[in-house]
């Protein structure tokens, strides 16, 4: 929520100049609020809120701001009062205002409303956190179509929110992709490596390359390569299955869990980049060719550690003892 809040508050950042200069008490009090909100202490924040209020009942900056604590404290009736007076005004903070709106109307359990209203203000704000939520909305109600639209637009407007690639994921395993539930999990890796939630995620990740895979002894694996609608990606489902089998194999048998993470990284991001002259759209044109680039310039090793880290001192260690590989996998996502 602090990412939204960093983002909500540069938004509206001019305009709350214009308001903080017609009393410099307002200007104290909404700074003491937004400094308790970041603190999590919700009500001290409402409280300040409340105080700017007594003097201007119709600013839009501490009505958005009272109802995004409102959200934080979860009181949602106030903070969608609070959120539609911000719209009603009209006097600048609309944006932040109808993403509060519609964060409210989910948490209350009216996905549906949040969508309409997302939807209406899609008509006057070409914004990705709008696209966001509303793909968010649309996979809590189970309208995928919308719900995949919607995340495409968001990566497209700022491919690097790491939630529109995760939510993505989301869509495409309902969709029952495997790949395609994959390659937004490795760029939403790539975003934001070592948080709570990428460790959730990286273990989704590898239990996608183990999905369909059983040991009926120590001889035999029995293989069951999930099916996908789109068969532009059936060879890359074969080589997931494949490279999970070859792991067992006695030429392999002395590397480390991350080394096959690595080979098998490898082995699928360059059939994908293989497939690619036959194929084109967003998976094809903005997934596959960043990927097998990687592939291509040897920096598949790199990477793959780099999107392990939240699992502690393996990953650290070995980019610790190869420095020159990784400042090379740096420079390479700088270019």
């Amino acid at each position: 929520m602090k990412q939204l809040r960093n983002f909500l508050f540069i938004l509206v950042s001019l305009v709350s100049l214009n308001c903080f200069s017609q009393s410099p008490k307002i200007n104290d009090w909404v700074g003491e609020g937004i400094k308790y909100h970041d603190q999590g202490e919700y009500e001290k924040a409402i409280s300040y809120y409340k105080k700017a209020l007594g003097i201007d009942e119709n600013s839009s900056l501490v009505n958005y701001e009272i109802a995004y604590s409102y959200l934080g404290s979860k009181d949602y009736k106030n903070a969608v009062k609070y959120s539609k007076k911000v719209i009603k005004l009209k006097e600048g903070h609309e944006l932040s205002a109808y993403i509060t709106y519609g964060n409210a109307l989910d948490m209350m359990g009216k996905a549906n409303k949040a969508i309409k209203m997302y939807e209406k203000a899609i008509k006057d704000y070409d914004n990705y956190l709008l696209y966001y939520n509303h793909a968010f909305a649309c996979l809590n109600s189970n309208h995928l179509d919308k719900a995949y639209t919607s995340a495409i637009k968001a990566i497209n407007k700022k491919s690097s929110h790491a939630s529109s690639h995760l939510i993505l994921s989301k869509i495409m395993e309902k969709k029952g992709s495997r790949v395609k539930a994959m390659l937004p999990l490795y760029f939403f890796l790539l975003i934001e490596p070592n948080s709570e939630r990428a460790a959730i995620e990286y273990q989704t990740l590898r239990a996608y390359m183990n999905h369909g895979i059983s040991r009926t002894n120590d001889k035999t694996i029995n293989i069951q390569v999930p099916s996908d609608n789109d068969p532009s990606f059936g060879a890359a489902e074969m080589m997931i299955s494949m490279s999970k089998v070859s792991s067992s194999l006695d030429e392999n048998k002395n590397k480390t869990d991350l080394e096959l993470f690595a080979d098998t990284n490898k082995k699928v991001l360059g059939i994908l980049g293989e497939l690619k002259k036959d194929n084109k759209g967003f998976w094809w044109d903005f997934y596959v060719p960043f990927f097998n680039g990687l592939v291509k310039e040897d920096l598949i090793t790199a990477y793959s550690y780099y999107i392990s880290l939240s699992m502690g001192d393996k990953a650290v260690n070995w980019i610790d003892e190869n420095k020159v590989e990784f400042e090379k996998f740096k420079n390479y996502l700088g270019n």
